[in-house]
C-alpha cells in the first residue's frame, strides 16, 4: 500500500489547484500542444517512501490525464536511490531540486515505477490532473 496524505488532509488543495492554474497550465500547454488543462486534479497527494516502509512503487498507469510529480526533498541528502523510472521510454528521472515538478502523461504511453529508496526518507507531491 502507498503511504501518503491527500492534500484535503492537509488543507493544501486549493493552493495546491492555484499552483496547477497558474505554474504548471502554462508549461503544459507547451509541452502537450494542443491540449489545454482543465484545472481540476482527481487527486493530490504526499507519498512517503522510507527505507524501513514503503520502499519503491511497483509498475503503472495513472488514472489522470498527465500526472505531476514534485520532489519535497533531497536524493543525496535526505535519502539515496528512488527516482522514477519510465520503462517504455528507460528513461530515469533522479537527482532533482526541491520544488522542481516531472510532468508526464499518466494513461497509455508513461508505464512507470518508484525505483527503490536505500537510505532515508523521500517525500514527493504527485497530482492526477485532468481526470
Amino acid at each position: 500500500a502507498v503511504v501518503s496524505t491527500q492534500s484535503t488532509g492537509i488543507n493544501f488543495q486549493q493552493e495546491w489547484l492555484k499552483v496547477l492554474r497558474d505554474y504548471v497550465a502554462p508549461i503544459q500547454r507547451r509541452v502537450f500542444e494542443g491540449y489545454s488543462f482543465h484545472g481540476s486534479a482527481l487527486l493530490s497527494f504526499v507519498v512517503k517512501y522510507h527505507e524501513k516502509g514503503q520502499r519503491e512503487l511497483r509498475p503503472h498507469h495513472d488514472h489522470s490525464t498527465f500526472t505531476t510529480n514534485t520532489a519535497l526533498n533531497r536524493q543525496g541528502i535526505d535519502y539515496d536511490g528512488g527516482g522514477s523510472y519510465f520503462i517504455r521510454q528507460n528513461c530515469l528521472v533522479r537527482d532533482v531540486d526541491i520544488g522542481w515538478t516531472l510532468m508526464h502523461p499518466g494513461r497509455l504511453t508513461h508505464y512507470h515505477e518508484g525505483k527503490e529508496i536505500t537510505r532515508g526518507t523521500r517525500y514527493i507531491l504527485v497530482s492526477f490532473n485532468d481526470p
